[in-house]
Parts: C-alpha cells; sequence; structure tokens
C-alpha cells in the first residue's frame, strides 16, 4: 500500500514540475495541457488505487 501513495505522489510532483517549467519558459498552453491531462485523469486513478476496491 505505501509503495503505491510513493508512486502516486512522485507521478503528481513530476507532472507539476515540469508543467511549471514550461509555465516559466512561457509555454503557457502546453504547461496547462499538462497539468489538465495528467491531473485530472490521475485524480480517479489515485482514489481507485487509494481505496478499498483494490483488485
Amino acid at each position: 500500500m505505501k509503495i503505491k501513495e510513493f508512486y502516486i505522489y512522485v507521478m503528481y510532483l513530476v507532472v507539476i514540475i515540469t508543467s511549471m517549467l514550461f509555465i516559466v519558459k512561457d509555454y503557457y498552453i502546453i504547461g496547462s495541457l499538462l497539468i489538465l491531462g495528467n491531473l485530472v485523469p490521475g485524480y480517479a486513478m489515485a482514489n481507485s488505487l487509494m481505496g478499498n476496491n483494490e483488485n
């Protein structure tokens, strides 16, 4: 269980850092697409992995 939580936190951290790097370099569209494209579906995945309905 702890490995899954660590994996999810690392994934979120990598997406946020790379998005911020694109935003700092004035690539706002790519940065926003990274956030929307990974964090929104990733939230549903995190809920399913951390919930009681694991397989």
